[in-house]
């Protein structure tokens, strides 16, 4: 239903001469799903996530400072007694009180503590997440390069459509001057209904190939709108057709060639290899993680109010600790990162295998769209000179109304195929292009 009224509205539009306002070639379409994408700014922002995360935990490598303050107001001063057994005649025993803290206390503490063989863990672990922003941005690669594909491919595909509804309306247009000639030729008893009966048969067929490739064309073009942020119908836009699929320059690499250079270009096996190398550094992190912890650490204390303590000190040391008995938790993490560093080297080489049988099935349908589109290219040709070589023999009554038919059939068909075997190669060209990691 959809289809059937863009359809009718791009006929509309048509028939009283309104044009597009913008048109936009096939690097416009590109550029503009790409900046407006929301699959693209996910990934985007994946990457700046990661980098956060990266500075994030660069800084528990450096110095870390902390400071405290406290202020308390007691419910009294506290009074140390010290009881003194003087003699009589000094005036007997008496107790002497000393403040020992104020109603009032303040303390102010500045500590810094600094990782020692702390370090090691953290230097792997700020290598793994380093090694997973760039993981990332090899994933935003990855989502443009898709969506490139998409669009140019649907590019393609509308342009295709429109030829193949091109050819279908020129078919019919020859079947209507061979039905005003045959209905001549009826009524002057050459031929029969049947004849005629047969053209329009075969003018509702070429009808039916144009709406095909109406509702083809349609599709087509709702995908490019909706991947620019348009809607689907929009009639504001058009697109210029790309360089003449045919045009496409040969396939020339060998395919061992071709292979090497997706496998460094690829942003999939790149991003692969990042993961692989994060998931290494956090196998040795985990490791590093059972060694004892070893920091420096220095202080400044002020305390008020309490007479018995200094009221102003500082310090530096080393503290170390170590977690001797886990009960196997921190041994089985090690265990487990390993395995997942393992696991990532098994999936980048099966990767690897996948593109390389990526590229080779491209570069086989890039062979086989080629030498198909150059047997169109000759099937045309020869269609052409049938159809031209039965019009005149029907013409001087030498051949029938069936012979003309199977003729225009032909031509037709041959159009059909050289239309489609030029689109069908360009397609291959984007497939290989985004196999072997090209822009």
């Amino acid at each position: 239903m959809v289809a059937s009224t863009g359809i009718l509205l791009l006929t509309i539009a048509s028939s009283l001469g309104i044009e597009p306002t913008e048109r936009l070639t096939v690097d416009d379409a590109v550029k503009i799903a790409i900046e407006i994408s929301p699959a693209v700014e996910a990934a985007r922002l994946r990457i700046d996530a990661a980098q956060a995360q990266g500075n994030s935990h660069r800084g528990r490598m450096l110095p870390s400072v902390n400071l405290s303050g406290e202020w308390q107001r007691w419910n009294d001063t506290f009074m140390l007694a010290f009881p003194l057994n003087l003699p009589a005649a000094a005036g007997g025993p008496i107790v002497l009180h000393i403040p020992a803290r104020d109603q009032n206390t303040r303390t102010l503490v500045a500590a810094a503590n600094q990782p020692v063989l702390g370090l090691l863990r953290l230097v792997y672990e700020q290598s793994a997440l380093s090694a997973n922003a760039e993981a990332a941005g090899w994933d935003h690669e990855t989502v443009v390069a898709n969506l490139t594909e998409d669009v140019q491919t649907q590019f393609l595909r509308l342009f295709e459509a429109r030829a193949l509804g091109g050819i279908a309306r020129a078919s019919q247009k020859q079947l209507a001057e061979q039905i005003t000639v045959a209905k001549q030729k009826v009524a002057a008893g050459v031929l029969t209904d049947t004849d005629v009966l047969r053209l329009q048969v075969a003018m509702a067929n070429a009808r039916q190939q144009e709406i095909q490739a109406a509702a083809a064309e349609q599709v087509a073009r709702a995908s490019v709108l909706t991947r620019i942020g348009r809607p689907p119908l929009d009639e504001s836009v058009d697109f210029i057709e790309p360089t003449t699929a045919e045009n496409v320059e040969p396939l020339s690499a060998e395919l061992i060639a071709l292979v090497e250079s997706a496998k460094k270009k690829r942003s999939e096996i790149r991003g692969a290899t990042s993961q692989a190398g994060a998931a290494r550094a956090t196998a040795r992190a985990r490791l590093a993680q059972l060694l004892p912890e070893v920091d420096l650490e220095a202080g400044y204390l002020n305390m008020q109010g309490q007479a018995f303590a200094q009221p102003t000190s500082a310090y530096i040391g080393i503290k170390a600790g170590w977690q001797v008995w886990d009960w196997g938790a921190d041994y089985y993490q090690s265990q487990a990162a390993r395995a997942q560093a393992s696991a990532a080297e098994a999936q980048l080489r099966d990767l690897q295998r996948g593109v390389e049988l990526d590229v080779a099935s491209q570069v086989a349908n890039v062979q086989a769209t080629g030498s198909a589109l150059e047997a169109a290219r000759t099937a045309i040709t020869s269609a052409e000179e049938a159809f031209r070589v039965t019009t005149e023999m029907v013409k001087a009554g030498a051949a029938s109304t069936t012979d003309l038919l199977d003729a225009e059939a032909a031509l037709t068909q041959a159009r059909l195929n050289f239309a489609r075997a030029r689109y069908e190669y360009a397609v291959a060209h984007v497939s290989l292009n985004r196999a072997v990691g090209g822009a």
